[in-house]
């Protein structure tokens, strides 16, 4: 029998952070709010102490089993953005390029012809920098967190040929060389 080697580690829980798996709902509490996930049948959290400890059914078959992993894995990050929360940034560049804030979507000055605001879930909070070419996001769901900024880098993808466009802060694009250069 397979035992995965990372849902046998136990995810050590703060104090102050509650983790509850009730009819297959895994949801974590703490300091900085509440993230739920769907937990597959078959997988069980036992809390002992300081630390929970997840395991897998022996009649699961060898898909579901993959899973004792995952949830361990998922469950870790829920404790995390509940005690420190993640955070993703993102940069415009281009000639009148800006992010702008409306309400709880971002908008994109000088991209688009027309006002095409991204609409953002409660869940993640936005601010700008000085110059308004820097987007953080912030979150306690990672997973949210990293489909939002993704959607949005792909929504106004770096030009290959200018450098124009959204990229993560810190990412290098590595421009063409234009038609007529030898």
């Amino acid at each position: 029998m397979a035992i995965s080697r990372i849902g046998k580690r136990p995810v050590e829980i703060p104090a102050g952070v509650n983790v509850v798996l009730k009819d297959g709902l895994l949801v974590v509490k703490g300091p900085k709010g509440e993230v739920q996930q769907h937990v597959p049948a078959g997988v069980s959290l036992k809390i002992e102490g300081k630390a929970a400890h997840l395991s897998a059914s022996d009649d699961l078959g060898r898909s579901q089993k993959a899973y004792h992993g995952l949830v361990r894995a998922l469950l870790a990050n829920m404790v995390k953005g509940v005690v420190e929360g993640y955070e993703r940034k993102l940069q415009i560049q281009g000639v009148g390029y800006t992010f702008r804030l409306v309400g709880n979507a971002v908008g994109f000055k000088g991209v688009f012809s027309f006002d095409r605001p991204f609409p953002l879930p409660p869940v993640v909070k936005a601010e700008l920098s000085d110059k308004d070419t820097v987007l953080t996001l912030r979150s306690v769901d990672k997973n949210v967190l990293g489909r939002i900024t993704a959607d949005i880098h792909r929504m106004v993808r770096a030009d290959r040929y200018k450098g124009k466009g959204v990229r993560y802060l810190g990412e290098q694009i590595t421009l063409k060389a234009r038609k007529g250069a030898k």
